[in-house]
């Protein structure tokens, strides 16, 4: 039998530890270094080009005639052309501090000081290349950001965009050429070119996908068992979803949970595990993150470990807050229910009752639940949803527990299906479907049985899960911003009925818990909510 619980949120022993690092003057340091190093990569890159496109030395091309053959003069004028591109368009990743940008701009470079001197002898703009070698050599710790496998839609627009004006201006340059004997040269140097940016855009829209999400079968079952000893929530459950990524502490003893969404690493709940073990846990996580130019947030994450998120630099912002029905206490008794057990009753004056049906579900009633399912699909605005939520798969639904209003057919016509419990004493359920000609009240009715049921076999809690912007009880501090942004979503109720949810899940909660989004820096609020919502969609 699960163990006794209440209502009250649970805490988890606090740790303190120093606050996360943040960037201090040698954070400044670092960054002023970049800065300079993509300034002179994007220089050395233009160099490159205008010592190509520019007007010539004549004393010093008389001295390569007479020491190279013209076609010899010729591959170091493309090659030193072709550098140079690549340096301007590489410089917007070593703003990015990408190590894979690092080496390219650290070969170009040091190949540029060679076809410098054999294509015109220019030997300060050599020096140039020289000196941005050496700046990459003393500065090679500071680009560590290993680089995407998709680029965004605004990267490849931005890194397409940036090649493409260089094309064009280096074509207009050559207009400055006065050398007879290289204007034929330029000419075909501009075929080159634009071979060049051709090439550059069509690996950037089709190289191969180096870096999948996903998780070993041995990672998710190791995640499982950490969950059955250190289980705090029931949205753990989603924590081992086929959608989930798993990150492990160095002792394998606890773990992240979480999916990539638009450049953005987003955490389902807080982290699993021995508590002891979160602070390096996070800041690891962070710092994996940080190397994958990923940004990071905890979504729904619970008040019991905000003092860690803290210590680690992180804010919050509220979310919304978890139904919780006090089962020891829930009866159909009383004058408050006397609306509730009218309906009840008429209903079963109907013929309709409730049947439980344990996994494996079989495949007859596997076959009524989707056409239930189907049809409540069909309602406008409902869809399926992932990364918080299930969807309805029928190996899934088979593994479950499904509580079912039938008629007097034995016509299903809702159901409820109860999750496994990470949680001792609490449980929750996650799909919770109806045909659309059900009668009036049937969830109400599914939902009073289903209550009574877990009342039975011994659960204390259930959770009726999050009601998104659900305001602020009268103890509960929350900043000004917060207040103010569910004020807002609550006034606009008429487009997102977050307070018909709530009055709907209050009939049966007897207490709320808030859950909240963890993130770093402001601008990280509508990243993630982008990230949420592309994770959370179910493609067809």
């Amino acid at each position: 039998m699960p163990a006794a619980s209440n209502c009250k949120v649970r805490g988890v022993e606090r740790l303190h530890t120093g606050r996360g690092s943040a960037p201090g003057s040698s954070g400044k340091i670092r960054d002023l270094v970049v800065f300079s190093v993509t300034v002179m990569t994007l220089g050395s890159g233009v160099i490159n080009l205008w010592s190509v496109a520019g007007p010539r030395l004549p004393d010093r091309m008389r001295v390569l005639h007479n020491l190279f053959p013209l076609e010899f003069l010729h591959i170091s004028n493309f090659l030193t052309m072709i550098f140079g591109f690549g340096l301007i368009v590489s410089s917007l990743n070593i703003a990015r501090r990408k190590r894979r940008a690092f080496k390219v701009v650290l070969v170009l470079a040091s190949l540029s000081i060679l076809f410098h001197l054999t294509k015109g002898l220019d030997y300060e703009e050599a020096a140039f290349s020289a000196v941005l070698v050496c700046l990459l050599l003393l500065s090679r710790d500071s680009f560590r950001v290993s680089s995407r496998a998709i680029p965004t839609p605004r990267s490849l627009l931005l890194h397409i965009g940036v090649g493409a004006v260089v094309a064009a201006v280096y074509s207009l340059a050559g207009h400055w050429q006065t050398d007879s004997r290289w204007e034929h040269w330029f000419a075909d140097s501009t075929y080159v070119m634009f071979a060049t940016f051709l090439t550059y855009a069509f690996f950037l829209l089709y190289r191969p996908v180096k870096y999948r999400f996903g998780a070993k079968p041995s990672d998710r079952a190791r995640a499982a068992e950490i969950l059955a000893q250190h289980g705090r929530t029931t949205q753990d459950f989603f924590k081992i979803w086929p959608d989930k990524s798993f990150f492990f502490s160095e002792s394998g003893r606890s773990f992240v949970a979480f999916s990539v969404g638009h450049n953005f690493a987003l955490v389902l709940g807080d982290p699993a595990g021995p508590a002891e073990e979160f602070p390096t846990l996070i800041q690891r996580f962070s710092e994996h993150c940080r190397l994958n130019d990923w940004r990071l947030a905890f979504h729904q994450a619970t008040p019991e470990i905000m003092d860690i998120y803290r210590q680690q630099g992180f804010r919050r912002f509220k979310v919304g807050d978890d139904a919780i029905v006090d089962l020891t206490t829930f009866n159909l008794e009383g004058k408050a229910r006397k609306d509730v057990r009218t309906k009840f009753n008429q209903l079963e004056k109907a013929g309709i009752h409730v049947d439980r049906y344990e996994s494996p579900i079989p495949a007859e009633v596997l076959q009524q639940l989707k056409e239930v399912s189907d049809e409540w699909l069909q309602i406008p605005g409902r869809r399926e949803r992932g990364f918080t939520l299930g969807l309805f798969d029928p190996d899934y639904i088979r593994s479950t527990t499904v509580i079912a209003a039938v008629d007097g057919d034995n016509r299903i016509l809702a159901f409820v299906n109860v999750l496994p419990s990470y949680k001792s004493g609490e449980t929750t359920a996650d799909l919770m479907r109806r045909r659309t000609e059900a009668p009036n009240g049937i969830m109400d009715y599914l939902f009073g049985k289903l209550f009574l049921e877990l009342k039975k076999d011994g659960y204390q809690r259930f959770n009726m899960g999050m009601v998104p912007m659900a305001g602020f009880q009268e103890n509960e501090n929350g900043s000004t911003g917060e207040k103010v942004v569910h004020e807002c979503f609550q006034r606009l109720n008429f487009i997102f009925s977050f307070s018909g949810l709530r009055a709907y899940k209050a009939k049966f909660a007897s207490c709320w818990e808030p859950r909240y989004v963890v993130y770093r820096h402001i601008t990280d609020l509508p990243r993630m909510a982008l990230a949420l919502e592309k994770l959370s969609t179910i493609k067809d």
